[in-house]
């Protein structure tokens, strides 16, 4: 019997795990072609910068930039490398970034909520013409105990992901990647 609550409780702890770092969906202002999504070969340089009114720190942006890039960098090698290398330049605009408030997500889910909303513009270098547009909004409202727990942080993850799987149409993490970082899809 102790082994059975053991094995629910550490189920329910993993599906809770996922919930701050699940990728949201795109949404597509510009759809990009199938043929400008980052490939094996490409080369995408992330360029991050909070909207006019959002309050980001640096060593914010620099976080979240390193994240997506590197994310970007493991992602892309899923798909195929074609004849042509590309490079792209994505542009990240923070439109929303809030932490949150800990304390109110303990007393009840929905309250102090963490957003981290932004717009995505890909472009195709050296004539900077840009080939996508989309938006990928994260929120997280879960309560309690692990509502409390949960930092912007962590909720970043989830938005990386969503940005990456939109930029290479994929939604896994190379295995090589995953086992170099530990555990890359949280």
């Amino acid at each position: 019997m102790q082994k059975m609550k053991n094995a629910i409780l550490a189920l329910v702890a993993l599906v809770l795990a996922g919930c701050a770092s699940s990728a949201p969906q795109a949404q597509f202002i510009q759809p990009l072609a199938p043929s400008s999504l980052t490939r094996a070969n490409d080369n995408a340089k992330v360029a991050l910068e909070a909207a006019p009114g959002i309050t980001m720190m640096d060593y914010e942006k620099a976080r979240l930039t390193e994240r997506l890039q590197a994310q970007l960098d493991s992602k892309k090698l899923l798909n195929t490398a074609t004849g042509d290398k590309k490079e792209y330049e994505v542009n990240v605009i923070i439109t929303r970034y809030e932490k949150g408030d800990a304390f109110a997500r303990a007393m009840l889910a929905g309250l102090g909520q963490i957003h981290l909303d932004g717009t995505i513009k890909v472009c195709v270098l050296p004539a900077h013409e840009q080939v996508g547009e989309f938006t990928v909004n994260k929120t997280f409202a879960w309560g309690g105990l692990y509502g409390a727990s949960t930092t912007i942080e962590d909720a970043e993850l989830g938005f990386v992901e969503g940005v990456t799987d939109a930029l290479t149409g994929a939604t896994d993490v190379p295995p090589q990647k995953q086992a170099a970082s530990g555990n890359a899809a949280h």
